[in-house]
């Protein structure tokens, strides 16, 4: 357009200066856009045809004239562009409304240049203008349509996105970015966007059919879950639609529908017809529905199975031509008169016969009720049927009970009395009445219940009158009844309130004569009574248990056993008295014996209470068979043999201890035998050679040998009354003490022997650690394991001597642990701790305080161990007895 405005400039310019202006004019006519070219005064010197037709205006009419001349008017903002332009200021485009003649609203592009010449002075203004008319509507319309869009989308739910391909963005609306729950500012992309699809098939179809839209732009439908921002999945309908310009790709449009209420919304549909054809199927009954004219609309299972026909057989047809009406066509009209009467608002119903898939004829309960819709109207009938084939045979055993109730009644044994419940008056009774009281039905409308009561008994007619009151029924229980002839007897009686119908209350009442029964029963409880004092009275524990063990009789020494009372003992067993094993063990005996028919005879067993007490039995377990010879629970005996048990284990321990001190005895004894017979023969051969002898030195000498010869046996005689008082005083009382405390006064007191063979003593024992000991015993064991320890120490080095304690079970242990020389296990443990026994060349050892010390542990019933290792040392471990 350039191009042209400077041809027309020159042109204008020579035109001025005198040259011809054909040319220019006819060029300016021809110009392809719509041109005017107005000078200062804003009035048209040329002007294009374009822009003449554009604004149907003839050249005559322009040429000459001011623009407020053409159109009417110049607004303030057009008279200010043209002014700038002729001040050298351009304008950008500006869109201008135009109502031609017919009153058509048209736009305009317009375009203001200014207009020089070939000096460069401005000598007015280049107007171009473009009908741009279309393109405005065409928006607008656009416009139009995507706010109808998004209002569908609205209410609709229904989301919109874009692809571009060539720049590669993508774009959703508010209500995707809604549905996929993300912020309204959110940017998504193709890749995150299909991420948003669960993973698995959801995500492979959207990025199968994406892809496929863009490679062979293919639209899609696709069904899948996303999973939103938010974590919720739910189930949409997307839809992609490929865009094309020039026959090449440039995009892809779509929808985006969350359709998971349409789905739930089906999904309870579906459960509530399958809900409904399930009640509808699985009905007992025959039921149809029909349309008001009498077309089966639908039929239920049980109505098909009866006919044994098919859906198709049925429905469409009309209710009276179904195969199951055995009846001929007069019938018929009486079921179209019964539609018909239903169809206009009654319930009809009545008993029929039918016939079923093998023509047997079936008595059926039917009736047709009509179906209302929300409005109450009358939409569809209901047709029920119900077999009745049991309750008509019921009828006919009704008729046949009700005759053999009446022979019955009549043949009973038992007395049958129909009595007025308000007065009393006796209206009916049956043969057995008048045979055990002599009143006969002549009495009828006389004879009253009050009469054939006892006087004692009549005190309870208004208690029973009560009881039926509340219960409509009483008894049974037992009462005196009065015969004609006076004499009186029992009977077991009960009754029920029933009416007639007039209104009256009647009682029905029972009454049967125990008297035999009685006297069997107080025969049963005297002997029931006697065999209870003999079993009560029995020294044993005697019960009876059921199959399952549980006890259903216990007697006086049973009780006692477990301190129950008898209801707290009934129906349980052993597992509620004793403690597992223990009723385990039994239960096993139970079974055993119930099994194998055959009787456990003085069995001795043991059993533990919860509480820990045990017991001693010699139990025998016999089965209890019934009439038939089968086992129904067994009989137990048991006795109890604890104190028998406990004297044969004290017997046991005083011959046990008697044979330990026997045989100490005997040992004592043969030392002493041996020492006193060794120490006497010294001195009867000093004394001979005392006597024989001259010299005075050797006298003296020999003398000497007397004097030592007696201080060993005396030192010899102490040792024997030490272990003399150990074996004696056998209930000397163990007391508390204090471990760490006696080692150390034991320390203390062999001071001045510790300072003197520089041994060490290290006291390892828990400082709080108490044992049960002889105070005396506890110190002289320290005392002489130490010394011995020190004694017979190595000389290559320093004694040590640790002393340490522990908890093991019923004992606390003493370790006592040396350095020194050790003894040869092998070679000297068995005679480690006999009397006099020495493993060392020492000059001091004498082989007693080893067989004390023993004796000291073995009082306190306790015991002691020993391990020791030649040139390492020795570890004597010693077992205080916590228990007694």
């Amino acid at each position: 357009m350039l191009n042209y405005t400077d041809i027309l400039v020159g042109n204008y310019d020579r035109m001025l200066r005198g040259t011809p202006t054909v040319t220019f004019d006819y060029l300016v006519k021809q110009l392809p856009t719509a041109t005017a070219f107005i000078n200062k005064k804003y009035e048209v010197v040329y002007v294009s045809d374009r822009w003449i037709n554009d604004f149907d205006f003839t050249r005559k009419e322009v040429i000459g004239r001011s623009l407020k001349g053409i159109f009417g008017k110049v607004t303030p903002e057009w008279e200010k562009v043209l002014k700038d332009c002729l001040k050298g200021i351009s304008h950008e485009v500006s869109l201008h409304q135009q109502t031609d003649e017919l009153g058509n609203q048209r736009w305009f592009e317009w375009t203001n240049t200014p207009w020089y010449d070939e000096k460069e002075n401005i000598i007015g203004v280049i107007l171009q203008t473009e009908d741009v008319t279309y393109r405005i509507r065409t928006e607008i319309q656009a416009k139009k349509l995507e706010n109808l869009f998004d209002t569908k989308s609205e209410i609709t739910n229904i989301g919109s996105w874009e692809y571009d391909v060539e720049r590669n963005h993508l774009t959703w609306c508010e209500i995707t970015k809604k549905l996929h729950e993300v912020v309204p500012t959110y940017e998504p992309n193709i890749d995150t966007a299909i991420n948003f699809y669960k993973e698995g098939y959801s995500r492979n179809a959207i990025a199968l059919a994406v892809d496929k839209a863009i490679q062979e732009g293919v639209p899609y439908e696709v069904n899948c879950q996303i999973i939103t921002a938010k974590g919720n999945e739910i189930t949409v309908i997307t839809t992609g639609k490929p865009i094309f310009k020039k026959g090449k790709l440039i995009g892809l449009i779509g929808t985006f529908r969350d359709i998971t209420p349409s789905l739930e919304h089906e999904k309870k549909a579906k459960r509530q017809e399958r809900h409904f054809k399930g009640i509808f199927n699985s009905s007992y009954q025959f039921t149809g529905i029909l349309d008001t004219q009498g077309t089966f609309l639908e039929v239920n299972e049980t109505a098909l199975t009866f006919s044994g026909l098919s859906e198709e057989e049925v429905v469409g047809k009309k209710f009276w031509d179904a195969y199951w009406w055995p009846i001929p066509d007069y019938v018929k009209d009486g079921l179209k008169q019964v539609v018909k009467t239903a169809a206009e608002g009654e319930f009809m119903r009545s008993e029929i016969v039918v016939l079923d898939k093998d023509n047997n004829p079936i008595p059926v309960d039917f009736s047709i009720k009509p179906i209302y819709d929300e409005d109450k109207k009358i939409i569809s009938l209901l047709a029920e049927g119900r077999m009745i084939k049991e309750m008509v045979a019921a009828r006919h055993k009704l008729k046949e009970s009700e005759q053999k109730f009446r022979a019955l009644y009549e043949l009973s044994p038992i007395s049958y009395i129909l009595s007025d419940f308000d007065t009393g008056e006796i209206l009916d009774f049956n043969t057995s009445f008048e045979q055990t009281t002599g009143y006969t039905r002549k009495s009828l409308g006389t004879l009253k219940v009050q009469d054939i009561l006892v006087t004692g008994s009549k005190t309870q007619l208004l208690r029973i009158k009560k009881e039926i009151e509340t219960n409509q029924a009483f008894g049974p229980e037992e009462q005196q009844y009065i015969k004609k002839d006076g004499t009186t007897f029992p009977v077991l009686v009960s009754g029920s309130l029933v009416g007639n119908k007039k209104g009256r209350k009647l009682l029905w009442s029972t009454a049967q004569d125990i008297s035999e029964s009685k006297q069997s029963e107080a025969r049963l409880r005297a002997e029931k009574k006697l065999l209870r004092t003999l079993i009560d009275n029995l020294p044993l524990n005697v019960f009876i248990k059921d199959l399952d063990s549980n006890k259903v009789l216990v007697n006086k020494a049973e009780l006692d056993y477990v301190g129950l009372k008898e209801e707290d003992v009934i129906g349980k067993n052993d597992y509620d008295f004793y403690d597992a094993e223990s009723a385990e063990i039994s239960r096993k005996e139970d079974m055993e014996v119930m099994q194998s028919m055959k009787p456990m005879l003085r069995k001795e067993t043991i059993s533990v209470k919860k509480d820990g007490s045990m017991t001693s039995f010699l139990t025998s377990k016999i089965p209890l068979m019934d009439e038939e010879k089968k086992v129904k629970g067994l009989i137990g005996i048991s006795l109890d043999i604890t104190d028998l048990k406990r004297k044969e284990e004290e017997l046991h321990d005083l011959i046990n201890v008697t044979s330990v001190q026997n045989k100490k005895l005997v040992n004592f004894a043969h030392i002493v035998s041996h020492n006193l017979r060794s120490h006497t023969a010294n001195f009867s051969m000093l004394l001979d050679f005392l006597v024989s002898e001259t010299d005075v030195e050797e006298k003296n000498r020999i003398i000497k040998m007397l004097m030592e010869a007696s201080d060993n046996l005396l030192e010899t005689l102490e040792n024997l009354n030490e272990v003399v008082a150990i074996s004696t005083n056998i209930n000397l009382d163990k007391k508390p003490v204090n471990l760490f405390e006696k080692i150390r006064a034991v320390e203390q007191n062999l001071a001045a022997y510790l300072k003197n063979n520089n041994a060490l003593i290290i006291n390892d024992v828990d400082e709080d650690l108490i044992i049960k000991a002889i105070p005396a015993y506890a110190e002289s064991i320290l005392m002489n394991f130490i010394t011995n320890a020190i004694k017979y120490r190595d000389p290559m080095r320093k004694p040590v001597v640790r002393l340490c304690a522990e908890k093991q079970d019923e004992y606390t242990v003493l370790s006592i642990k040396d350095n020194g020389l050790g003894i040869d296990l092998k070679e000297h443990g068995e005679k480690l701790f006999g009397m006099y026994k020495t493993f060392h060349k020492n000059p001091e050892a004498r082989g007693i305080g080893l067989y004390i010390t023993k004796n000291q542990i073995e009082a306190m019933n306790g015991k002691i161990t020993v391990d020791s290792t030649v040139g390492k040392g020795t570890t004597f471990k010693i077992f205080f007895n916590e228990q007694n």
